[in-house]
C-alpha cells in the first residue's frame, strides 16, 4: 500500500502555552527520527516555526491563514486538508467539521469537565461542547495516561477499542547536569541565589498553587531557609496566588522568574532541591518525567495521572492537604539519603517513557485507522492498545 499523507495540527507549537506545544513539538521530532514512508503536513500558525522544530523531506510546514480558531477550525484546515489530499488528519482536541479525510484527535485530559472554575467562562463553554462532540465522531484517540483513558469512557460514553494511550517522555536534553554549575547559571541568568524548591509549568488554578503556597508558609515556619521558586508563564485565575503570597508576606520568599526558555528549564530542576507538582489533575504530567530524568528527587500527588507516572520515584502527597503537602516536602529536605534516593528512583522511571516511541505507538493508530498494512515504519507489532510500560 502506498504510503500515507497525514496532516497534523500543530499550531500550539511557539504558543509558550505548557505541554500541549512540548506535546506536539516532541511528537514531530520523533516522527522525523524513526523515518517513516509516509508524507507529513505540519499546519502551524508560528512566522518562526523553523525555530521549534527541524523537519525533513518527508514533511511539510503549511501555515494557516487566517489562524484564529473560529476559521482556523472549521475553515481553514478543511479546505487545506483537500488540498493537500490528505488521507489522515491529526487534531489538537477538537477535530474540524467538513473533513474528507479519516481522523484522530489527541485529547490528553478533560480537566474542565471535574473542575470546571480554573477555566475562564468563555473557554470552559467551548471546550466542553466542542471536546465532547469531537471525542465522538473522531475515527480514534489518542490519550496520554491510563488515566485519561479511563476519565474518557466514564465521563464521555466513548468506547475503550477507540482510545489508544501513549505516554509522552523527557526529550533528550533532560539529563543530570553538574548542580553547581546549574546553579551559577541560575544566579547569573535569573538571579536566583541558595538552595531553592522548584515548581514548573503553568501558573494556573489547576495546579494547586494556592495550597503549595500556604504549605510552603508552613517550612518556613518549621525553619526551613530553602526558597519557592514558581517558574513559567502566569495563566488566567493566577491573581489569587499572587495576592495569597502577599497576604503570608512572603514576598521576598517567594520568586517567580516568568516563562523559562527550553534551553534553560534542565538547569532549574538540576539545580533545585526538589522538584514538588502538587496539581490536582493532570492527564500525564510531563514535568515529572522532565524532573526525573534530571535526578531531581520529586515531590507530587496522589490519584490522576501523576501517581501512575511517578510509581515508587516520588513522595506522594494529599493534594487536597496543605499539611500533607508540608510534610512531603519536610521529609524530602531533611533527609540526603532519601534524595540520593529519589534521585536514582527517578532516572530508571524516566527510562521507561520516550516520544520516539510514543511516535511509533503514533504510527501504529494512523494505519491502523487508515486499515493499512504497517508497511511505513516498525511498531513493534504493538497490540491496538498501546503497550503498557507500567
Amino acid at each position: 500500500m502506498k504510503p500515507l499523507r497525514i496532516g497534523i495540527d500543530i499550531h500550539s507549537v511557539g504558543s509558550h502555552k505548557g505541554g500541549n506545544e512540548t506535546y506536539y513539538r516532541e511528537l514531530i521530532k520523533g516522527l522525523v527520527k524513526i523515518r517513516s514512508s509516509h508524507r507529513f503536513f505540519l499546519y502551524h500558525s508560528s512566522p518562526v516555526i523553523e525555530k521549534y522544530i527541524t523537519a525533513s523531506e518527508s514533511f511539510r510546514f503549511k501555515r494557516l491563514f487566517p489562524a484564529h480558531p473560529l476559521l482556523r477550525i472549521p475553515f481553514t484546515i478543511p479546505w487545506r486538508s483537500r488540498r493537500e489530499r490528505l488521507d489522515l488528519f491529526h487534531a489538537q482536541f477538537i477535530v474540524p467539521p467538513f473533513l474528507t479525510c479519516k481522523t484522530v484527535t489527541t485529547i490528553p485530559d478533560i480537566a474542565y469537565e471535574h473542575y470546571p472554575d480554573f477555566f475562564p467562562a468563555g473557554q470552559r463553554a467551548w471546550l466542553k461542547t466542542l471536546v465532547r462532540e469531537s471525542a465522538k465522531r473522531a475515527d480514534h484517540i489518542i490519550t496520554v495516561s491510563e488515566h485519561s483513558k479511563r476519565d474518557l469512557i466514564e465521563t464521555y460514553g466513548i468506547g475503550e477499542e477507540k482510545i489508544t494511550v501513549t505516554y509522552e517522555g523527557a526529550s533528550d536534553e533532560f539529563v543530570p547536569l553538574d548542580r553547581e554549575r546549574a546553579k551559577e547559571l541560575l544566579a547569573r541568568r535569573y538571579g536566583i541565589e541558595g538552595d531553592f524548591i522548584l515548581y514548573l509549568g503553568r501558573l494556573q488554578a489547576r495546579k494547586n498553587l494556592m495550597r503549595l503556597v500556604s504549605a510552603y508558609a508552613r517550612i518556613r515556619v518549621a525553619g526551613f531557609p530553602h526558597k519557592l521558586v514558581l517558574a513559567g508563564q502566569q495563566d488566567s485565575l493566577f491573581q489569587p496566588v499572587l495576592s495569597r503570597i502577599r497576604q503570608l508576606n512572603l514576598e521576598n520568599d517567594v520568586l517567580l522568574p516568568g516563562y523559562i526558555t527550553a534551553e534553560d528549564v534542565p538547569a532549574f530542576y538540576n539545580a533545585a532541591e526538589v522538584f514538588v507538582y502538587p496539581s490536582l489533575y493532570e492527564g500525564f504530567g510531563l514535568p515529572l518525567t522532565e524532573a526525573m530524568a534530571c535526578g531531581s528527587p520529586v515531590v507530587t500527588s496522589r490519584g490522576s495521572s501523576l501517581e501512575e507516572v511517578a510509581g515508587d520515584a516520588a513522595v506522594l502527597v494529599d493534594p487536597l492537604d496543605e499539611m500533607s503537602i508540608a510534610d512531603g516536602l519536610k521529609q524530602v529536605l531533611s533527609d540526603p539519603e532519601l534524595r540520593v534516593r529519589l534521585g536514582h528512583a527517578g532516572l530508571r522511571r524516566s527510562r521507561q517513557f520516550s516520544f520516539e516511541r510514543a511516535a511509533r505507538e503514533t504510527i501504529g493508530v494512523y494505519e491502523r485507522v487508515m486499515g493499512a498494512q504497517r508497511t511505513g515504519v516498525s511498531t513493534q507489532d504493538l497490540p491496538w492498545e498501546s503497550q503498557a510500560c507500567l
